[in-house]
């Protein structure tokens, strides 16, 4: 079923200045401590450039954003973002958070560049969903936000926009990231 809500419009926009963009602050950590890492069709894959995790806070909502690419090299746009947007006062907090599971109070969402400018692979879009996304947050401190995901990322071509019902599937999920 192909859908486009303000939903993918954030998740689109998203994509863009993460990805395409490469507007990056930091140093890579090519030591692999940071990283988003786990199997994507079965395959290891493993992003530890530009690691990092941010939270926005706007009038008493809160948003987690989480990232890392594929290499160092500005050309290469192979990388991930997850997010969970809060909304009505919510707030981020070790636990569960699953696509469509939060109704009002959050909204989990995912995009996945395989070095594209035009197709990412984006979760918390499509309904149905063959594997609703879900990141696990198992510690937060004043420096570094850790937890597993897993969940459907179906194909999208940005320069249409084109939703597509091929998906990669991610399992085995992690991240470990600065904070």
């Amino acid at each position: 079923m192909k859908i486009f809500s303000s939903r993918t419009l954030i998740l689109l926009l998203s994509a863009t200045v993460l990805f395409a963009g490469c507007s990056k602050s930091g140093t890579p950590d090519s030591s692999g401590n940071y990283y988003i890492k786990g199997k994507k069709n079965g395959a290891d894959f493993s992003y530890t450039n530009y690691a990092m995790a941010t939270i926005f806070e706007v009038v008493g909502n809160s948003s987690l954003s989480l990232s890392a690419n594929n290499s160092s090299n500005a050309g290469d746009l192979t990388g991930m973002v997850l997010g969970i947007n809060f909304s009505n006062g919510g707030s981020l907090a070790p636990g569960t958070y699953i696509e469509d599971g939060g109704g009002v109070t959050y909204v989990v969402s995912g995009v996945h560049n395989p070095n594209s400018t035009t197709i990412v692979y984006g979760a918390g879009i499509h309904v149905p969903t063959a594997r609703p996304l879900k990141i696990v947050i198992t510690s937060i401190t004043d420096t570094e936000i850790t937890g597993t995901f897993e969940g459907a990322f179906y194909k999208q071509d940005v320069s249409i926009p084109e939703f597509y019902d091929d998906y990669l599937d991610f399992t085995d999920g992690e991240f470990r990231l600065p904070l």
